[in-house]
């Protein structure tokens, strides 16, 4: 269950393109992500992925127009390669919104426990 929080820039990141985001991230997450534990499986189903955006504030610093942050269930074959599958998913953004330069992708893995 991937929770990814998109913080962006309102004055450079138009609206269509956090449309073109919210339904891009489900399945580059998804995909970059999938381990022998978790593989993928096909499309996101409801409860699969939830994705939160939030605007940069006033008081907010930092010049990156976009700042993906991806948090999932940690296990020893996504620690193994966990900054491809960050740059798989940055470079997934980029193909699916092009206009989008300035992005950044950390990817968190963390021990948790999800219930729905």
């Amino acid at each position: 269950m991937p929770l990814i929080d998109v913080t962006y820039n309102a004055e450079s990141v138009p609206a269509a393109t956090l449309g073109t985001l919210g339904d891009a991230l489900p399945d580059l997450v998804a995909e970059a992500v999938a381990c022998p534990e978790e593989p993928w499986t096909g499309p996101a189903q409801p409860g699969d992925i939830e994705i939160r955006f939030r605007q940069k504030g006033p008081y907010d610093i930092g010049t990156l127009a976009c700042v993906i942050e991806v948090r999932t269930k940690c296990f020893a074959s996504r620690l193994a390669d966990k900054h491809e599958r960050a740059d798989r998913i940055r470079m997934g953004v980029l193909v699916a919104a092009p206009d989008l330069q300035e992005v950044a992708v950390w990817l968190i893995l963390h021990e948790g426990s999800w219930a729905q």
